[in-house]
């Protein structure tokens, strides 16, 4: 399944489904686009949060770190 940008709330949307048991794919695939955009939105808290500290601490840390395109 792909997923659409709604135009009201900008949440993610199942656009198409066929099949026996289409309710719990298209459930199942809504709650992982759900859980993607938890997860993005914690890793974005949490560099507001690092970049915050001084510059010894971002130093002992290693801050800002690298991070591969698929971690994100």
């Amino acid at each position: 399944m792909k997923t659409q940008k709604s135009l009201t709330d900008g949440a993610d949307l199942a656009v198409l489904a066929r099949g026996n048991g289409f309710y719990y794919a298209i459930r199942r695939f809504v709650g992982e686009a759900i859980e993607a955009r938890r997860r993005r939105a914690v890793a974005r808290h949490t560099a507001e949060e690092l970049a915050q500290l001084p510059d010894y601490l971002k130093q002992d840390i290693d801050w800002p770190a690298v991070t591969k395109h698929e971690d994100r």
